[in-house]
């Protein structure tokens, strides 16, 4: 049977690397000055920054609406028998929702998985499934052996600013002015799919060595594991880190540049990694 997989553009996947990997990406909505931009495609998270700078209105995100995902299938099953679709964290957007009540006008034709990530570990698990299918993996196996895999990912996350979430009205105003006097670093991660406070650093310095040592604790907690690297305007990190995972002798999947939908949470600045197994195993298979 021939399958395809489908993510979004929370991957961060970029045309080629989409290409390149054999599956398509659904872009989320950033409405911001005035009109609706497509994530990845019309709106650079450069531009965002410039104009909020600028003084305009915080940036509001949405997923792709329940008629566009089903016209997004209809396309893609008219070339393929089956779509397995892997999406950002449930608990994170209204993506997978979405995605689900489009997939009910194809009955046993489209596989929708929760990843419980963004940005790098969703472009894992959708790069992981469409391997698998490629190599004639049934999609409830590849299903199962993403479910396994979500408790072991590890997604860590430097936020370089804190006035992104202060505008966003997700921490107050006092709360960021005492992070930009202090120069506070804040480290997030992923549990379950929701966003968790990790650390707080101060300063740059101690902040690549914290989110170092963290990759340091991936590596020998998982030591077949692989990475993939994100960031948007830290590649000088983004390289200090790929400098350790080389050390250490961990395999290096891709290094993504963040689109306007997450650049829109989190501000310039940003940079990360996701960390999961190799392989996983399921009924003494790996995959």
């Amino acid at each position: 049977m021939k399958s395809i997989v489908l993510t979004d553009s929370t991957s961060d996947l970029e045309s080629g690397q989409a290409d390149a990997i054999g599956l398509r990406v659904i872009p989320l909505t950033v409405r911001f000055d005035g009109r609706d931009w497509l994530d990845h495609h019309e709106l650079g998270s450069d531009e965002l920054f410039r104009r909020v700078e600028a003084g305009a209105d915080m940036p509001v995100t949405a997923p792709p609406t329940v008629q566009t995902y089903r016209d997004t299938l209809d396309d893609l099953l008219q070339r393929h028998d089956h779509v397995f679709a892997v999406h950002l964290s449930s608990r994170l957007s209204d993506t997978h929702a979405h995605a689900t009540e489009a997939a009910l006008a194809f009955p046993g034709r489209v596989t929708v998985h929760d990843s419980w990530q963004s940005a790098a570990g969703l472009a894992l698990q959708a790069e992981r499934a469409a391997r698998l299918l490629r190599d004639g993996v049934p999609a409830t196996q590849v299903a199962a052996a993403l479910t396994t895999l979500r408790p072991q990912a590890t997604t860590r996350m430097c936020l370089n600013t804190l006035r992104y979430l202060q505008r966003g009205g997700r921490i107050g105003g006092a709360a960021a002015l005492l992070g930009g006097l202090l120069n506070l670093k804040p480290i997030l991660g992923l549990r379950e799919g929701r966003v968790e406070a990790c650390a707080r650093t101060v300063g740059a310095g101690r902040a690549l060595n914290h989110m170092t040592e963290q990759l340091r604790t991936c590596a020998a907690s998982l030591p077949q594991g692989r990475v993939a690297f994100f960031h948007n305007g830290a590649p000088d990190n983004v390289d200090a880190l790929r400098f350790e995972a080389r050390r250490l002798g961990v395999q290096e999947s891709m290094t993504l540049s963040l689109g306007t939908v997450l650049s829109a949470h989190s501000g310039p600045g940003v940079f990360g990694f996701s960390f999961e197994p190799a392989h996983v195993w399921q009924n003494f298979r790996a995959y």
